[in-house]
């Protein structure tokens, strides 16, 4: 039986990126450690986070290609 993703419900290829409470795709992964860069450059706090997702996206994208 195939695993899916349990953000956007897609069969995982390859290995999935697990976290404490899921387990994600490759790219629903890459937006979680993204967003979890942003929240720790901001020490935690949510309303001094950095908007990283979308720039660590990007920078892994360019490392397959």
């Amino acid at each position: 039986m195939q695993q899916r993703c349990d953000q956007c419900r897609r069969p995982i290829q390859g290995e999935p990126v697990r976290t404490a409470t899921r387990t994600l795709c490759d790219a629903c992964g890459t937006t979680f450690l993204g967003l979890a860069a942003g929240t720790m450059a901001g020490n935690g706090d949510v309303g001094q986070s950095i908007a990283t997702a979308g720039w660590f996206e990007r920078l892994r994208r360019r490392k397959r290609d």
